[in-house]
């Protein structure tokens, strides 16, 4: 496509301006040459459509240091077990993580139960970040409580699951047997001391 007149031009810079309008950031001068070069070394038309630019130009996660998401269900998934321990590679990922909830992320006995967990974590992630992408804060809802009340609630979590773990490992230490690998194992023996009794 060729801007045979000076109209067709204006009214190609308008269209392009229209649809940049409801962007979170504009490109730079030098994203922009950089897209230029691209759409020529692809063998791209020239000059490119409209719809070419705006979609080498418009703002990608990249752009936010999001990560993406396959590799943020990942990360969710290898570091539930230790939340507050983690360097996460964007607060995001951490965000989408507690909303779909880390103990379940952490205890996953099966595909199903995987699979569903990943469409959650996946919406959940996507939420927070077009909202990070159209300016706003990974987190939702405002916290009312300071960043050391915040810290201080965390290292209280954090101590009440590991005094639960411990108590667990003592309990099934106590039987002689290893703690179960998986909640099934656990809901499967569970039942068996029932079936037997209910003896510790």
């Amino acid at each position: 496509m060729s801007f045979t007149t000076d109209e067709m031009l204006k009214l190609a810079k308008r269209e392009l301006a229209l649809s940049m309008a409801n962007w979170s950031s504009l490109p730079t001068m030098e994203r922009l040459d950089m897209a230029i070069e691209r759409v020529k070394n692809d063998g791209g038309n020239w000059p490119p459509s409209i719809a070419e630019l705006c979609l080498r130009l418009k703002p990608s996660m990249a752009d936010f240091g999001l990560t993406d998401p396959e590799v943020a269900f990942k990360e969710a998934c290898s570091h539930a077990g230790n939340v507050h321990g983690h360097a996460w590679s964007h607060q995001a990922v951490r965000e989408a993580g507690a909303a779909t909830g880390f103990w379940d992320l952490s205890h996953v006995a099966s595909d199903i139960e995987r699979s569903r967990l990943r469409k959650i974590f996946l919406a959940e992630y996507e939420a927070i970040c077009n909202r990070v992408m159209a300016g706003g804060n990974v987190s939702n809802v405002a916290l009312l409580e300071s960043d050391d009340m915040k810290s201080a609630i965390e290292r209280a979590e954090a101590a009440a699951n590991e005094e639960s773990e411990r108590r667990m490992r003592d309990f099934w230490a106590s039987r002689g047997e290893e703690p179960p690998k998986t909640p099934r194992e656990a809901l499967d023996r569970m039942k068996g001391m029932l079936d037997e009794g209910g003896a510790a």
